[in-house]
């Protein structure tokens, strides 16, 4: 039996509805043991984050939008091995061939929650 979310419903208050819903879906896949759809939605909650934090258009790469939240400091340098984490899983799960491991899939559920709860303005630090 799979290992059950890292993510609870408290981690998620606050959140705009769109980012906790992608969360809570993530989780849902976790639970379900499908690692790579849960790193993936994980991926898309950053992103949308990235948008909404006002990234230039010419950011196109994941790489590229982490490292411009930190060099904007939307997201501290606390967070760098958080921010490498959803890079190095989240493009893993995006365009790599091998399967996202149930490790895997929880360091991106971590991360990517820790990353969307301290880039977005309205979340306290």
């Amino acid at each position: 039996m799979p290992e059950r979310s890292p993510i609870t419903s408290a981690d998620l208050s606050g959140l705009p509805s769109t980012i906790a819903a992608d969360l809570v879906e993530a989780s849902t896949c976790y639970d379900a043991g499908a690692y790579r759809a849960a790193a993936l939605l994980a991926r898309r909650a950053v992103e949308q984050v990235v948008v909404m934090r006002g990234v230039p258009l010419d950011m196109s790469t994941l790489h590229q939008k982490l490292v411009w939240l930190l060099r904007s400091r939307h997201l501290p340098a606390a967070l760098v091995d958080s921010a490498r984490t959803v890079r190095e899983i989240g493009n893993a799960a995006s365009h790599g061939a091998e399967a996202v491991t149930r490790d895997e899939a929880k360091s991106m559920l971590l991360a990517s929650l820790a990353v969307v709860r301290r880039a977005l303005p309205m979340t306290p630090e």
